[in-house]
């Protein structure tokens, strides 16, 4: 059960970047129809594009996150004894949960105010904008957890490319 459960909210993430984007892209394209052939562009699609595209944004990097996908400049601590290097990783994991973390609870707070704050064409509260802060920080905060322990068990398989 507890895999299934696991598995799902692996995906979701995935899933739901899919579909935004897709869905960004129908409307820019029914939006450009609109436009050039009927003549009568919808004037929302902007406000709604803008709000896709930063849950696209949060989505997409818990997908990286969990991809093992960001970048990192590890010049020195590729230089480090083994030991060094694996204190120097749980240190920076500590310090992305950290920060993962309070994301989630600022952007919980600012989804929260934001109640009152009203989109220009649609009338739509921003707090549904605002809650791709505290839910993409909380995915991301679920794969850097499995992140950290696989460091912490020395399981993670670190990218050997010399340069």
């Amino acid at each position: 059960m507890g895999r299934i459960i696991w598995r799902m909210i692996k995906n979701l993430d995935d899933i739901l970047g899919m579909l935004f984007m897709a869905f960004i892209i129908l409307l820019a394209c029914a939006n450009v129809f609109m436009r050039y052939v009927v003549g009568k562009p919808w004037g929302w699609v902007e406000e709604v594009t803008i709000f896709t595209f930063v849950w696209l944004t949060m989505l997409g990097a818990a997908s990286v996150i969990k991809a093992e996908g960001h970048c990192s400049i590890d010049v020195l601590a590729r230089k480090l004894p083994s030991r060094a290097k694996w204190v120097l990783n749980l240190l920076v994991d500590v310090c992305v949960i950290a920060t993962l973390l309070l994301m989630i609870w600022y952007g919980t707070k600012l989804a929260l105010s934001a109640s009152q704050k009203l989109t220009p064409m649609l009338g739509i509260p921003y707090t549904y904008v605002d809650l791709a802060v505290p839910v993409g920080s909380a995915f991301m905060l679920l794969y850097y957890i499995r992140l950290f322990w696989l460091d912490l068990t020395g399981k993670r398989e670190n990218c050997n490319i010399e340069e």
